[in-house]
């Protein structure tokens, strides 16, 4: 009975592993498609941006209005 379980497990532990590496290859083929390149080129240039403007001039308004 006890070599059935072991049995049953590895062969579970091994199903998962291949799925999980699976999804991994795929997720990883999906990002580096050609597609993706000039979203995620604009993406990566967002923290080397400065505030939107229409975003600086809210916060200063919410500011003036803060001031007494």
């Amino acid at each position: 009975m006890n070599d059935v379980w072991v049995d049953f497990w590895g062969h579970l532990t091994g199903v998962i592993i291949v799925v999980m590496m699976v999804a991994f290859v795929s997720i990883w083929a999906w990002a580096w498609s050609g597609r993706h390149k000039r979203a995620f080129s604009r993406m990566a240039e967002l923290p080397m941006e400065d505030e939107p403007p229409h975003e600086h001039a809210a916060a200063q308004a919410c500011a003036k209005d803060d001031q007494p």
